[in-house]
Parts: C-alpha cells; sequence; structure tokens
C-alpha cells in the first residue's frame, strides 16, 4: 500500500495554513494511528494523489 514516489528521506519544508476544525480532526486522527500531524497529511496526500493516478488511467 506504500507508496514509493513518496517515502524518500529528502524533504521539503512548506507553510501550511489549515482551519482550526480541520488541524484538529487530523491531529485527533494522528493521535489515534499513533504518527505525527505531517505523517498523517502525507499519507493522506499520497493516497488521494495515488488514487487519482490510477483513475487516470
Amino acid at each position: 500500500m506504500s507508496d514509493v514516489l513518496y517515502t524518500g528521506r529528502k524533504t521539503e519544508g512548506v507553510m501550511l495554513r489549515l482551519p482550526e476544525r480541520m488541524k484538529a480532526e487530523i491531529k485527533r486522527m494522528a493521535e489515534m494511528d499513533g504518527i505525527s500531524i505531517n505523517s498523517a497529511i502525507v499519507q493522506r496526500l499520497a493516497r488521494c494523489l495515488r488514487e487519482e493516478r490510477a483513475s487516470e488511467q
């Protein structure tokens, strides 16, 4: 299920502004999964991008 396109060690920082309620929901989900907020966001973005690529084929 992992996507090798997004698992490299090289990272780049980005400033992200989220609505408070969205941030709280992501934080809650991250805590339930035992991961950081950053990891939760990256996982969800990777899944979304993977699904979009699959639907384009």
